[in-house]
């Protein structure tokens, strides 16, 4: 089957830049941003700060190195973070916070990827010479592995509140956090204001081809850059992806049609899969099926039919909405796993 017969539901990095990016690359202005001489950079760093209400932010290569930037300028080698156990920074980047960065995961146990400040009070009060010094607190906004959910700003707040009285700093992965603030009605700045530093990806539901933004207070820009440095990734005339970053952020209100998507994609396979769907509507632009042993067959299956998906987490098949999903698209990814299902189940009859 050809890629352009595919309906690709395996996330929302998968979208193709738009024509408007392509032209925005094409005819950036750039410079050495090494020198901090590329204006299409510096621009999109100063619109991201004040889009999400800090002093400054720094442009990245994408989100597993804004997360460990962040990590690494806040947080001494030997001390731990404290994170929900199933966030991308416990379950996807931890071999770069450990082997990199020398500092220990704690994973929290929360709900729906969120948890309180009732979960953290213990260990951000210890006093034990023998046990690892909490150096961060993390949040992760949408929530990926729990289907897209999203923070309550009050909760928030309250563990916000936690961290800065025990002098703990607290960072947000907000990979997808437009997703996040368009389903829970409040600007981005106001997650600004709970938090340290906050990144945010521009490849995700945004769709531009690469590159994320570490926000922040402009003493740990600094060492952020430092990092980025240590980490190879020095960057020169990057302005031509930075550009495609600009007009991917103009699109942020784009994403609504993504998270209508994803409602009715769940709704018709709760229809079709009464068994296996979800019964509540996804928060954003992701939606889950957690049916267990079934679900690698069901994912292999689903890719015989045109529809590519993943096991995002064992036993969870996840469907991602994104720009280059259309309505026809969920409609296929529909039928498909009605006759993935049928061809699983007549399979698994004894002849």
């Amino acid at each position: 089957m050809s890629d352009s017969a595919l309906v690709d539901l395996r996330s929302d990095t998968v979208t193709q830049p738009t024509a408007r990016m392509r032209e925005a690359m094409a005819t950036a202005r750039v410079g050495d941003d090494f020198y901090g001489e590329d204006p299409t950079v510096r621009a999109l760093e100063e619109r991201a700060a004040r889009l999400v209400g800090t002093e400054d932010a720094l442009f990245v290569i994408g989100g597993t190195m804004a997360n460990l930037a962040a990590v690494m300028a806040l947080v001494p080698p030997g001390h731990e973070v404290l994170a929900e156990a199933d966030s991308d920074l416990v379950r996807w980047e931890s071999h770069s916070t450990s082997g990199l960065a020398g500092v220990q995961l704690t994973p929290i146990r929360g709900h729906l990827g969120m948890f309180g400040a009732e979960h953290i009070a213990e260990l951000l009060a210890r006093d034990d010479w023998r046990a690892p010094r909490t150096g961060l607190v993390s949040v992760e906004n949408t929530h990926s592995a729990s289907g897209g959910s999203v923070w309550d700003l009050d909760r928030l707040g309250e563990v916000s509140a936690a961290c800065r009285a025990a002098g703990v700093p607290l960072h947000c992965d907000g990979a997808r956090l437009f997703n996040a603030c368009l389903a829970g009605g409040y600007p981005p700045a106001a997650v600004g204001a709970l938090c340290d530093t906050l990144t945010f990806s521009l490849y995700k539901g945004l769709g531009a081809p690469m590159g994320s933004l570490l926000c922040c207070t402009a003493e740990v820009r600094v060492r952020a850059a430092d990092v980025r440095r240590r980490l190879g990734a020095t960057l020169r005339q990057v302005g031509v992806v930075a550009a495609a970053g600009s007009i991917a952020l103009d699109g942020i209100d784009e994403l609504a049609a993504d998270h209508r998507r994803a409602a009715e994609l769940a709704r018709g396979l709760r229809e079709v899969l009464p068994e296996w769907a979800a019964p509540d509507p996804p928060p954003t632009n992701i939606v889950t099926m957690p049916i267990g042993d079934p679900a690698a067959p069901f994912v292999a299956a689903l890719a015989e039919h045109g529809v590519l998906v993943t096991e995002v987490v064992p036993g969870v098949v996840r469907f991602v909405t994104h720009r280059d999903v259309s309505d026809a698209d969920v409609a296929r990814a529909v039928h498909a796993a009605a006759r993935a299902a049928s061809a699983l189940s007549a399979s698994a009859v004894p002849a």
